[in-house]
């Protein structure tokens, strides 16, 4: 049994369960729902990536065999629009090519079938431990916290659009990395086309309400923000 106080760090954590079975469904959902911030569900891989990418959770715990769009092809899928994002495999299918092809995916965690509540809060926990633990420094005295993500100069909040935080959000939990434009594409814009002079446009407004040199092009690559030298 985990301790009532570790299992409160997860009252920050969003997360997306795609699982085609009801009862299961159902089950986690109950489970996770007494600790979790917010526990949003999907029955196919489609509507789950479709979910993924209209409300943006920490984490996913997906299942493999699913109608419409696999948990695999889901995975992949989800990888190229946020690279990020922690993914817990279940299924009762415990193959080598299973295991290989969720190791070769990035998943965090794979977990078998019959799931026991107690490893996948235990798995959450592992794989969100930076959102909830982690304050990153920036240049200029600014931070950022994981858990609330928001930006901060001393103890004020900076206070951004929806679509200067998306990207905010997205360079961040990918600190010190070069995302490209494709990426930031798919995760802020979604569902819309995106030019590249809307997003100079939005770096700018960020660079306005911080600093210059927050977020760096990298020419013909993408963006990236480093943390504090």
């Amino acid at each position: 049994m985990i301790d009532e106080k570790i299992l409160n760090k997860l009252a920050c954590i969003h997360v997306l369960i795609v699982e085609d079975d009801q009862s299961t469904l159902e089950a986690l959902k109950q489970n996770l729902e007494m600790y979790c911030k917010k526990v949003d569900t999907a029955t196919n891989g489609l509507s789950g990536y479709e979910l993924f990418k209209s409300k943006k959770p920490d984490i996913v715990i997906t299942d493999i065999n699913m109608p419409k769009l696999s948990g695999h092809e889901m995975v992949a899928s989800l990888r190229e629009i946020s690279p990020h994002v922690p993914i817990i495999i279940m299924t009762s299918y415990d193959s080598s090519e299973n295991m290989l092809k969720s190791i070769e995916e990035g998943a965090y965690s794979y977990l078998r079938k019959p799931i026991k509540i107690e490893e996948l809060q235990t798995a959450i926990l592992m794989a969100t431990k930076n959102i909830y633990n982690k304050i990153i420094y920036l240049n200029e005295g600014y931070r950022y916290e994981c858990e609330t993500k928001g930006l901060y100069l001393d103890n004020e909040l900076i206070k951004f659009t929806k679509t200067e935080q998306d990207l905010i959000n997205l360079l961040m939990q990918n600190i010190n990395k070069i995302i490209s434009y494709e990426t930031i594409e798919n995760f802020v814009w979604v569902n819309k086309s995106m030019s590249r002079e809307a997003l100079r446009m939005c770096i700018k407004k960020i660079r306005a309400k911080t600093y210059p040199k927050i977020i760096e092009n990298i020419q013909q690559q993408g963006y990236k923000i480093s943390s504090a030298d």
